[in-house]
């Protein structure tokens, strides 16, 4: 029997990414690719996850971190292809689909059959080491889900391995579950042999998003291949319908932070405003010596507010976000070249779509280019507000902002995307003359090392 990955396509911008279990097939699933297909206006896309669909022999040397590269690694892929994915598991691939969704901006998770705790005697330390004269342990299936599975591929032993890579795999969850900010539906079997259904209960607590728990009583591990299967597919589509329907409209704001800028920011503000993307734009004065203000009169639609003394990059930034109640933010340096509409779009569109929490707009300036550590502190960011909300206030002074952010984002958000585009900053040799721009430069990249010093010993806090 051939074994491929499972793909219904519709040309839909939706999709739903499943995972099957350890020693399964994308055919783990049985009718229910085809049950969301039909209803959801949605593609399916399932996996074959490394070592399965050939020969048991061939899981021996994989591990837990194997397969959650794979499945990263395709994700990642399709982020880029749909605009709104759900990610859904069963038993090992519900715990893939659990760490996906604490790390990537997907719409929704359900997790079925999770052996978040094993049933005895497969929750025995000990038994893990059998391996060394036995690696394969038939499996004990009901007739009933025996006649249900003859057209659906699975290895007819469990490999011992898995005992370790379900372990492994639950110490990844218990680390990032509560990073999920998506609907959660968990669907179990009180009677399942392999899993203890009592555990999820320990699940809910953790998880501050719209969550659904359904117990069903069937004795199988894989409740698709049970009685209760259609029941199953209709709680997860009713569940989705539900909570993933189009949320409110975000709204758009740019803030743009200015010092001594009178010369430059015309040609940025002129970009900004013929922007459709944006619903406001607001320009802090950040304590400068020129007349910057008449130049932003020019535009009616856009803020002007005025700091009374130079207070640096970040905290111009927090006093311009105070001003808007947007929920994304654009952040724009006032002294750039080249800058299009298309660019500003383009920056924005990917966290309106919840694909990222942050999207870096890299620059084409000379030390951009050459060096990606210094490219990914560009200024022209589009961020969720909640983002810039979970930033220490130690990170919101003068230079450290972008370093603090990409931290953030990194570490206790979804991460970021980012592009180079073809515009650039006036050098600040340029704008100050050379010593005072190289000192000033030095100035920066100082505070900017100092602050990825402060986020590396905050990684794991």
């Amino acid at each position: 029997m051939t074994v491929t990955s499972i793909q219904l396509k519709q040309n839909s911008k939706k999709l739903f990414f499943l995972i099957h279990g350890y020693t399964g097939s994308p055919t783990d699933f049985n009718e229910l690719p085809e049950y969301l297909y039909r209803h959801y206006d949605a593609d399916i896309d399932i996996m074959l996850l490394k070592g399965h669909g050939t020969q048991i022999q061939d899981l021996d040397s994989l591990t837990f971190r194997d397969f959650l590269s794979q499945v990263e690694l395709e994700l990642q892929k399709k982020l880029l292809e749909y605009d709104k994915i759900i990610v859904g598991g069963v038993s090992f691939g519900a715990q893939l689909a659990l760490i996906l969704a604490s790390r990537y901006p997907v719409q929704g998770v359900f997790h079925v059959c999770v052996p978040y705790q094993l049933r005895f005697p497969f929750n025995l330390s000990l038994l893990s080491f059998t391996r060394h004269f036995k690696k394969y342990w038939p499996k004990s299936i009901p007739k009933d889900e025996k006649k249900l599975r003859e057209k659906a591929f699975h290895y007819k032993d469990m490999h011992i391995n898995g005992l370790r890579i379900v372990r492994d795999a639950n110490v990844e969850i218990n680390r990032t579950l509560s990073d999920i900010r998506c609907p959660v539906i968990t669907i179990h079997s009180s009677n399942d042999p392999l899993s203890n259904y009592k555990a999820v209960k320990k699940i809910e607590p953790i998880l501050q998003v719209p969550y659904h728990k359904e117990i069903f009583h069937d004795k199988n591990h894989n409740i698709f291949f049970s009685e209760s299967r259609f029941d199953v597919h209709k709680k997860i589509l009713d569940f989705f319908k539900e909570n993933t329907q189009m949320r409110q409209k975000d709204t758009v704001a740019a803030i743009v932070p200015a010092y001594n800028e009178a010369a430059r920011i015309f040609s940025v503000l002129s970009v900004l405003t013929s922007s459709k993307i944006l619903d406001e734009i607001i320009v802090v004065d950040d304590g400068s010596t020129d007349d910057i203000e008449s130049v932003v009169s020019q535009f009616p639609t856009v803020k002007f507010l005025k700091n009374q003394k130079n207070m640096g990059k970040a905290e111009a930034l927090e006093h311009g976000i105070n001003l808007t109640n947007a929920n994304v933010l654009f952040f724009c340096d006032a002294d750039l070249q080249n800058l299009t509409t298309e660019i500003v779009m383009q920056i924005i569109d990917p966290v309106l779509k919840h694909k990222y929490d942050m999207f870096i707009g890299i620059r084409d300036n000379i030390m951009q280019k050459s060096v990606p550590f210094i490219a990914l502190n560009s200024g022209e960011r589009a961020l969720r507000r909640e983002l810039w909300d979970k930033l220490p206030p130690i990170f919101k002074h003068r230079y450290r902002i972008e370093a603090g952010l990409n931290f953030i984002a990194k570490y206790k958000g979804k991460g970021y995307g980012y592009q180079k585009y073809l515009y650039y900053q006036t050098l600040k040799e340029k704008k100050y003359g050379f010593f005072r721009g190289t000192m000033l430069r030095w100035w920066m990249n100082f505070d900017v090392a100092y602050a990825y010093l402060l986020a590396w010993v905050n990684r794991k806090s």
